[in-house]
């Protein structure tokens, strides 16, 4: 297909600014990041560049959906504005040409970066996640000190609760093993090496006649020999965050996901199909503004709304997504309800104004 001049000046303009936001912007984030994280960095020797390269790699595909969509925003004000202030676009539209047809390439890198965030949550998220969990819990001290629990399901669908993981001394900190309804396990620390799982402080509570639990024994150090086969079977369950699109959607038709986690999975899967489009909402949302006609351009109150109106929106997606995952409101009405609105306000005055 033979493309014109004004094309080609319109494509060059667009992706070049685009690109360059992107890197300036992320390169910020990059540093503020690393500068946060520089001790961890410089005391781990086992941190290479490549590994930092990766890490940083990975890190950006992560932040894509907020990246990217941001990116489209700021190009659309900036080349629609710079058209207006050198006279092109009133240049473009006295040859003949509608805004619509000159709002198009505008739309050609919206839709292939939505098709590129598509692509990547199928293909590339969830292994870039799986690798930056994996990184920050290796080499990042202050991630132990936080005051997450996290859970193991066994093989013998005991459960293994604990509050901190050092992957390099093989060991928990702030256990409790719940052997089941009637019995539980509290230690102050274990060491999970396969060959002899030992457990530091430990206290052993049964259910008593009465419903109570009640401690039957403590011991200053215990040999788990039931741990051995448990541990040596156990992988390490892949996140919902992390998950495919495509394997999302399986376990939410074969329904492999238990009660408890079939509103975070569905939360997840309708997020994960809607985020892509918020580059074409941007175009939607910003360009009748920056084409409309006026004597004077409010450049700098069109920024500011903007990326006043891109935080909130990203905020509200935030706060339906904990929502849904609680089943206070439908993952349906909450995350797909702000998207359809959006897109009905700003489809309509789009329009309605470039016709």
């Amino acid at each position: 297909m033979h493309v014109k001049i004004w094309q080609r000046y319109l494509i060059r303009e667009i992706s070049s600014f685009f690109f360059l936001f992107l890197g300036c912007f992320y390169s910020i984030y990059a540093l503020i990041d690393y500068s946060l994280h520089m001790q961890d960095f410089m005391q781990d020797t086992k941190i290479t560049f490549s590994h930092m390269f990766l890490y940083y790699l990975f890190e950006f595909i992560k932040r894509a959906d907020l990246l990217i969509p941001l990116g489209v925003l700021i190009t659309t004000i900036k080349v629609l504005f710079a058209l207006k202030t050198r006279g092109e676009l009133v240049a473009l539209r006295a040859s003949g040409l509608s805004l619509k047809v000159i709002l198009r390439p505008f739309f050609y890198l919206a839709i292939a970066l939505a098709l590129f965030n598509y692509m990547s949550n199928e293909w590339i998220l969830p292994s870039s996640l799986t690798f930056v969990d994996q990184f920050q819990e290796q080499h990042w001290k202050s991630s132990s000190k936080d005051s997450h629990l996290y859970m193991m399901s066994l093989s013998d669908q005991s459960k293994l609760i604990y509050q901190a993981k050092d992957p390099q001394k093989q060991l928990l900190t702030d256990v409790f093993w719940i052997r089941s309804a009637d019995e539980i396990w509290r230690m102050k620390s274990l060491c999970y090496d396969l060959k002899q799982p030992i457990g530091f402080f430990v206290d052993q509570l049964k259910r008593n006649s009465k419903g109570h639990f009640e401690k039957v024994e403590s011991f200053e150090k215990y040999l788990f020999t039931l741990f051995k086969g448990l541990l040596e079977n156990y992988k390490p369950p892949l996140s919902l965050e992390n998950q495919k699109i495509s394997t999302l959607f399986k376990d939410l038709v074969k329904k492999r996901v238990s009660p408890y986690e079939y509103p975070i999975a569905l939360s997840y899967f309708l997020l994960k199909i809607t985020m892509p489009l918020l580059s074409l909402l941007a175009v939607l949302a910003i360009a009748p503004f920056c084409i409309s006609h006026r004597r004077s351009f409010p450049i700098f109150l069109t920024y500011a709304l903007a990326l006043f109106g891109f935080i909130a929106f990203f905020t509200l997606l935030d706060a339906a997504l904990i929502l849904s995952e609680n089943e206070t409101i439908s993952a349906f009405y909450a995350i797909l309800m702000p998207f359809c609105i959006c897109f009905s306000l700003f489809s309509y005055r789009y329009f309605k104004r470039v016709q």
